[in-house]
């Protein structure tokens, strides 16, 4: 959410699956459609921000970016942007 308020901050839209999905989706029985949903979203964005440590979830999302030639940003967990190659 920390992030989120960032983005907002910054005068973008936050886009957080990992906050909306699981109020609704079971993590062990909706896996695949929610990284299907995950996908479809990303694919709208024309951006994306990356913090902290990168998950395996996180990962996939920018495998996806990175096959659209999505700009990808870094930030730390105090969100200063960091750079990487």
């Amino acid at each position: 959410r920390r992030y989120c308020k960032f983005a907002v901050s910054e005068y973008r839209i936050p886009i957080a699956p990992h906050l909306l999905f699981p109020q609704f989706m079971s993590e062990l029985d909706e896996r695949d459609i929610a990284l299907h949903m995950d996908y479809v979203l990303v694919t709208k964005c024309v951006e994306m921000w990356v913090f902290g440590e990168i998950t395996e979830g996180m990962a996939h999302e920018i495998d996806i970016a990175e096959k659209r030639n999505m700009p990808i940003r870094y930030f730390d967990t105090n969100c200063k942007e960091s750079y990487r190659n």
